[in-house]
């Protein structure tokens, strides 16, 4: 296991140690000056999954606001798969990251979880290449934004990043089957097997789906960058050891409701299609979030953005990024038109835009589905208010992930946490 840890982990570090890496990595000298402060037009890159509403959304912009040109530049997925397309993927996010180091590259960044460029946001902004936004948007601290996930962007008192969605996880049911049901605990591992015991079933059939986010359930990171530190609590190793007996149950062995399930996820709208069919055949279903620990639920935040510091469009950038968050782009309205592909699905951060979103998300276009589809928004938006910690969480996710989900060994999980802090020893130094 300590070899395919080590492996893994490589490559995962490299993602995150830009200084690091970037001397091994190459870039054409085209490329390399295609952001260097002296083209044209602001260019904005674009993760993959985001760039159909991302798209659409700066032809809108710059419909309103003509003197600004914006080119569209977009960042490929990447992973594992043996072929010559996702070669040239990961060439391109590491030729990205190469400029950004170097203080060029693209403007602005519309990420999200699956970012490869900037995998380690917190590690990010310590070394000085991205722009304090407050500095560029207005009155950032005085918009109807969601203040707590909006400071999960802010690293010693600047805004280097700004949340545009979110995510929180829980568990979908219909009402009937939870009544006045609340868990005795607030641990994300002891609410499961409450909730699992209180619906009646053994397991829920996306259950394994924890997995991926299982390290941002919580609302306090494991990697302590302020005292450069790796805590792997009892309660984050509890869940983690129970997830790993429980990996077997699948579609095949649980009902179909209840589920664990995420709302808000960044680029799939299942709760919100579940929520839909549900208004349809007249079920009501709650949705039931994951404790963070501490007396609230965590956000994950999941699609971000960031303007790179020596910029010569800060200004203009600052204001697409207002445009972004405003009312209308952050809820339903801005979205009319854009196809049902494009649409955003995380959760605004925009408290006002939440009600006008989903509605929009769950009504199926009829008349008649409206004021059920609003109705069921404002209930979900006092779920949000439960929301007290707020962290991007990839990085931490997909250790967790790595470490002990895709090791074949049969090491303890304990074991196999040990050996991610051992790999990680050095990671704060880098």
């Amino acid at each position: 296991m300590k070899k395919k840890l080590t492996f893994i982990l490589a490559g995962i570090l490299c993602a995150v140690s830009l200084t690091s890496c970037s001397s091994s990595a190459s870039s054409s000298e085209k490329e390399a000056a295609k952001g260097d402060g002296d083209q044209e037009k602001m260019v904005v890159a674009v993760s993959d999954a985001q760039k159909g509403f991302y798209r659409m959304a700066a032809s809108k912009y710059s419909k309103l606001h003509p003197e600004t040109e914006i080119e569209i530049v977009e960042v490929p997925e990447i992973d594992n798969t043996p072929t010559e397309k996702m070669e040239k993927n990961k060439k391109a996010v590491k030729d990205m990251q190469v400029q950004v180091m170097a203080g060029k590259g693209p403007d602005v960044f519309l990420l999200d979880e699956n970012n490869q460029v900037l995998p380690d946001m917190i590690k990010s902004s310590s070394n000085g290449l991205f722009l304090d936004l407050n500095t560029v948007v207005e009155g950032l601290k005085d918009m109807p934004l969601n203040q707590t996930v909006l400071k999960a962007g802010e690293v010693d008192g600047k805004q280097y990043f700004l949340p545009l969605g979110y995510m929180i996880m829980g568990v979908a049911t219909a009402d009937d089957m939870v009544g006045d049901w609340t868990p005795s605990s607030g641990q994300p591992g002891e609410f499961l097997k409450e909730a699992a015991e209180q619906l009646g079933v053994e397991g829920f059939p996306t259950e394994f789906w924890l997995r991926d986010y299982l390290s941002g359930l919580f609302g306090t990171s494991f990697l302590d960058y302020e005292e450069k530190s790796i805590t792997f609590s009892k309660e984050l190793q509890d869940f983690t050891e129970l997830l790993d007996e429980r990996k077997s149950l699948s579609f095949e062995n649980a009902s179909e409701l209840p589920d664990v399930t995420v709302m808000g996820h960044y680029r799939a709208s299942s709760f919100e299609m579940l929520v839909q069919r549900s208004l349809a055949s007249g079920t009501d279903v709650r949705f039931l979030p994951f404790p963070n620990g501490e007396g609230g639920v965590n956000a994950q935040v999941n699609v971000f953005a960031a303007v790179r510091a020596n910029s010569s469009y800060a200004s203009q950038a600052g204001d697409f990024l207002a445009f972004l968050l405003s009312d209308e782009m952050q809820g339903g309205t801005g979205w009319k038109d854009l196809g049902t592909g494009n649409k955003p699905t995380a959760i605004p951060i925009n408290n006002n835009a939440f009600v006008p979103a989903y509605q929009y998300r769950f009504s199926d276009g009829s008349e008649e589905s409206q004021e059920a589809a609003a109705k069921k928004a404002e209930e979900l938006f006092e779920v949000v208010q439960q929301v007290t910690t707020a962290r991007f969480c990839q990085y931490e996710n997909t250790l967790i992930y790595n470490g002990v989900f895709m090791t074949s060994e049969s090491s303890s999980v304990e074991k196999k946490l040990d050996d991610l802090k051992n790999e990680l020893r050095f990671y704060f130094d880098e």
